[in-house]
């Protein structure tokens, strides 16, 4: 140690007579004194003898800065390329003097220090740049996680707090503190690999992990997910990665979101009206969708930013918005925020919180009915799940508006194998295609017959079609559709009303839709009014002729969809529409059972179509005795047939 300090001192001595100018004080002779540990330890009295006095001159605070310096760790810094005197640039020579004024950061950081003068931190106190970031070890912010991000804050800022805010945890667990409390700085929304270890712990997937993934792009895992290489990751892509990882044994992988700053603004606040917005993020317009960025890790350390396909937010629960709110069931009823979450009080400037949680919304104030039902279902006495188990509140949309394929995903969502699970059904393909769940699980449901307007392309490729679609056509913006059919204005279709609208659009078709082959109609059998009472019971579940029966419940309430700007409306439609059209759109896969001969209602049925279609009795006469010439003709020939022998013996004799 004596042996150290004397080499430092002898150091001094020569400095003092030979001198060295500015522009030959390199960082290797600011390290001969910085870089070795031994400055922390030596006395006042033995480091002042190693630079000039400066009596009189007031001492600047170091914060957590100190005399020695980890050179190599500066280097990996985001400052490691500068020389110590491109910001110490009152040292013009060694020995240098013992105090200096402070570092100016505004002559490189000019925007940043024009930010920060505006700033809280600015009015509140003296906090110097040093005081938050560590000019000789600090990374690339884009490299900071979200927990060393809050650890900046926390230096002088105690853990804890915002007792007003609801769902405090899920803030704390998604959010850096600047998010709030610098409402001008740049944020997105960022995705993350993570996965379950063999203990079930969440945990995020680092380079090690994907690289072998990734050998055929030279362990580039950028490359190896955006594989189309058009620098935007797309859905399928991730969908396709996904795959890949769980093939490879990653258990459960998955795509976690965090909203972090991507530009930070050195402006901070705590002003009720800009903290307590909720609205600032609550929203589909909030600043941070309009970056959605995929963080991948890179070999050597570090992130690769990867544009993603806002497509990918559809896939992913996303933030509950409130201006998206107001489309959805609730928000066309006029449900507000509080009427479900009555323990949370509306935020007006100056006014805090009364909550620390949010409880458990009661959807019984509302859905009594149904809850009703629900007690007495299977699934309430085998589980514990409430409504938003099934149904997300904040985005579900009326019941009528989701198909076949939406309604199955609901339950999906608990009974991912139920598919495989009904291996005992016959023509198990067709019933999973046109059928949604509760048409068996949930007997007690009221059932129907949805028509709906189709087109069919020339490749047999079959589409709904919509509103648009059908305005292109009338060459109309905003034609009255429903006007339009039901001609009479009473609220119910007749078959003629029906057919005839489908004959105008084929003339139309022909002339303005190109690649379509015919217009008509398509044919769903759904659950008009849910039954949340379900079950599982063979007796009810198994039981065939619920819908396999001339006397299946679905055949006596028939609607039409008729698409509408942003929503769809359904009408009644008379029963005579089965007449031209089978309510079953694969009938040759379709059989009804017990029907092997010709029963009482078959005839009633008969003779309520006639009426229905506008015969008069003199065409039934006639049709029954074309029926009666053709019966003759038929009975005359078969007779023939079986007589041909005696007719020959009879020649033979004669």
């Amino acid at each position: 140690m004596k042996a150290v300090r004397g080499g430092l001192i002898l150091l001094l001595f020569s400095f003092l007579f030979t001198g060295i100018a500015s522009a030959q004080v390199e960082n290797q002779d600011c390290l001969e004194c910085h870089g070795t540990k031994d400055i922390l330890t030596m006395s006042e009295e033995e480091r002042l003898e190693l630079v000039i006095p400066t009596p009189g001159k007031e001492e600047v605070r170091k914060a957590a800065l100190t005399l020695y310096l980890d050179y190599d760790r500066f280097r990996a810094s985001v400052h490691g390329d500068l020389d110590c005197v491109d910001c110490h640039t009152e040292i013009g020579e060694i020995p240098h003097p013992q105090r200096m004024r402070l570092v100016d950061c505004g002559a490189c950081h000019d925007k940043i220090m024009e930010q920060y003068k505006g700033s809280k931190h600015a009015e509140a106190s003296e906090r110097l740049c040093f005081e938050c970031h560590n000019p000789h070890y600090s990374v690339p912010f884009s490299q900071l996680s979200q927990k060393e991000r809050i650890g900046i804050c926390l230096q002088c800022h105690e853990e804890g707090g915002h007792e007003w805010l609801p769902q405090r945890e899920v803030h704390f667990r998604y959010l850096e503190c600047t998010v709030c409390h610098s409402p001008r700085a740049e944020k997105g929304l960022l995705f993350h690999f993570y996965a379950k270890d063999e203990e079930g712990r969440k945990v995020p997937l680092d380079y090690e992990e994907l690289k072998g993934f990734a050998r055929k792009y030279g362990g580039d895992v950028a490359k190896a997910i955006d594989f189309n290489g058009n620098g935007v990751v797309e859905v399928f892509e991730i969908n396709r990665f996904l795959a890949r990882l769980r093939k490879g044994g990653i258990r459960s992988p998955w795509l976690e979101e965090e909203v972090l700053i991507l530009r930070p603004y050195h402006s901070y606040t705590d002003e009720v009206e800009h903290i307590k917005d909720c609205t600032m993020c609550h929203t589909s317009k909030a600043p941070f969708y309009s970056r959605v960025i995929l963080r991948v890790p890179k070999k050597g350390g570090g992130w690769a930013n990867l544009p993603l396909d806002k497509a990918v937010l559809a896939k992913i629960p996303s933030i509950p918005a409130k201006d998206y709110f107001y489309t959805t069931v609730h928000g066309r009823n006029g449900v507000e925020c509080i009427d479900c979450h009555a323990d949370l009080t509306i935020l007006r400037e100056k006014e805090g919180f009364q909550v620390k949680t949010l409880g458990t919304p009661v959807c019984e104030h509302c859905h009594e009915e149904v809850m009703k039902e629900y007690r007495g279902s299977l699934h309430a006495k085998v589980s514990k799940k409430i409504c938003f188990g099934c149904h997300d509140p904040h985005s579900s949309v009326p019941f009528s508006q989701l198909d076949t394929a939406q309604r199955q995903a609901v339950c999906t969502k608990c009974h991912p194998n139920a598919e495989r699970a009904h291996d005992w059904l016959p023509q198990k393909a067709l019933h999973f295609k046109y059928l949604e769940c509760t048409m068996c699980h949930s007997p007690q449901a009221e059932r129907g017959i949805v028509f709906y307007l189709r087109g069919v392309s020339k490749g047999g490729e079959e589409f709904p079609l919509r509103y648009r679609d059908i305005a292109t056509l009338m060459d109309v913006d905003n034609p009255d559709l429903v006007k339009a059919i039901d001609r009479d204005g009473n609220g119910f279709l007749e078959s003629r009303e029906v057919l005839d609208f489908l004959k105008m659009l084929n003339f139309l078709r022909a002339r303005r839709m190109k690649g379509v082959e015919t217009i008509n109609l398509g044919v769903k059998v759904l659950v008009l009014k849910p039954s949340h009472n379900f079950t599982d019971k063979w007796t009810k579940a198994k039981d065939c002729s619920l819908c396999h029966s001339s006397k299946a419940e679905f055949y006596s309430k028939l609607f039409l969809e008729i698409p509408e700007d942003g929503a769809i409306r359904t009408i009644p439609v008379d029963r005579e529409i089965l007449v031209g059209i089978h309510p079953i759109p694969v009938t040759g896969d379709f059989y009804l059972l017990g029907e092997s001969r010709i029963s009482k209602k078959d005839i009633a049925d008969f003779f309520y179509i006639v009426r229905k279609i506008g015969y008069k009795w003199l065409d039934i006469i006639g049709i029954l005795f074309l029926i009666g010439g053709i019966s003759f003709v038929g009975l005359h020939g078969f007779l023939r047939v079986i007589t041909i022998g005696m007719r020959r013996r009879r020649k033979e004799e004669e």
